[in-house]
């Protein structure tokens, strides 16, 4: 079986909108956890929100995302917003899979 692997999800183009695009993409579903409605709220109203960028912050550091598949995954951002399945490491620059 093959391991997942990351999933480019919100491209750098969208700039300061990758969180109100993450949130409204989420809105009333049973694929994420770890994040409250109130914060997705809070994203979908847009950067000049005062809590916009620590709501957001939260939601990088506790949500995670059940894909169709049923495999959970973590966010990660570095400009782009990335699924990064739950068990991948960071290591040299990129997520690995750990050695078994």
């Amino acid at each position: 079986m093959t391991k997942p692997q990351p999933v480019l999800y919100l491209d750098s183009a969208r700039g300061i909108y990758i969180p109100r695009d993450f949130a409204q993409s989420f809105t009333k579903t049973k694929y994420i956890s770890g994040v409250s409605n109130t914060d997705l709220e809070i994203l979908e109203e847009g950067p000049n929100g005062a809590l916009y960028w620590d709501v957001w912050t939260d939601v990088l550091n506790n949500a995670i995302i059940t894909g169709d598949d049923g495999i959970p995954y973590f966010l990660s951002q570095d400009n782009d917003l990335w699924l990064i399945p739950v068990g991948m490491e960071w290591s040299a620059g990129s997520f690995i899979w750990p050695q078994s």
